[in-house]
């Protein structure tokens, strides 16, 4: 065990410089009653490393199905694929993903504003100069708020996606399962409020496409009311993900604090 454990924490040192974290499930489009199974990963562009299953990771893992309750999951120490779930009743279903804070160092000069740049984080670069911290040396605390939509059976008008409970959230105003749809509207809430001005980056991946070699990656920002309109671009998986940073003052071991919020659905899969 203390094995696994050395091998695993090298690997997320190792992938803590990748740009996004998101679920991914083997159907996302299944019958009920079914099994389903679902990774939790990290990397950019669609392409990661599957991470298992470690309590002390999740804040909360919860399992929405509609007008329901959340049920929360767990599963057993180093579980891979890492969640289980089963569904018994047909609609649109949300699972939930918060993780713990873990930290990141920044050693090379050249990586903290390449990563503002990519996530389109204006100001804090020059936000960061202005504290007097230094370009390397310097850590920041990260926290990972990842959704995922399945749509088990038929499409049931009405039902939609809700904000749940985490502090910030991508939602879909509207079911992306709906036969036919070109679009959809996504909203951004930062504690339960709208986030303005705040870019949104849309990765989608085509069924049997390579990863990364055939993913697209499209930029949106978020308007006064926190939304974003964005294309269905077809079957496969679409990945949505925001992040925001804020200066944090109470940590000897970080000078920013980031929260990472991602929504995945997948038409056709």
């Amino acid at each position: 065990m203390r094995a696994f454990l050395w091998v695993l924490l090298a690997t997320i040192a190792q992938a803590v410089s990748a740009h996004e974290y998101w679920i991914e499930t083997d159907k996302f489009h299944p019958d009920a009653p079914q099994e389903i199974t679902a990774d939790l990963r990290v990397g950019s562009d669609l392409s990661g490393e599957a991470f298992p299953w470690l309590k002390q990771s999740f804040r909360s893992v919860l399992f929405w199905p509609p007008g329901g309750e959340a049920v929360a999951l767990s599963g057993r120490m180093g579980d891979l694929p890492a969640l289980r779930l089963s569904p018994r009743i047909a609609g649109l279903h949300v699972v939930s993903v918060e993780t713990t804070p873990s930290f990141v160092v920044y050693d090379k000069p050249e990586t903290f504003p390449a990563y503002l740049e990519y996530e389109g984080l204006t100001g804090v670069l020059e936000a960061h100069r202005a504290r007097g911290l230094p370009e390397t040396g310097f850590g920041e605390r990260y926290v990972r708020n990842a959704r995922a939509l399945l749509q088990v059976g038929p499409v049931i008008e009405g039902q939609t996606d809700a904000p749940g409970e985490m502090p910030f959230e991508l939602v879909a105003e509207g079911n992306p399962y709906t036969a036919g749809a070109e679009e959809i509207g996504v909203r951004l809430f930062w504690a339960g409020e709208p986030v303005a001005d705040t870019q949104v980056a849309l990765f989608h991946a085509p069924l049997g496409a390579p990863r990364p070699g055939g993913v697209q990656r499209l930029l949106f920002r978020t308007d006064a009311e926190g939304r974003v309109t964005v294309p269905i671009l077809g079957g496969g998986l679409h990945l949505l993900s925001a992040v925001r940073i804020e200066p944090l003052d109470d940590s000897a071991a970080a000078v920013w604090q980031s929260w990472w919020a991602s929504l995945t659905f997948a038409p056709g899969g």
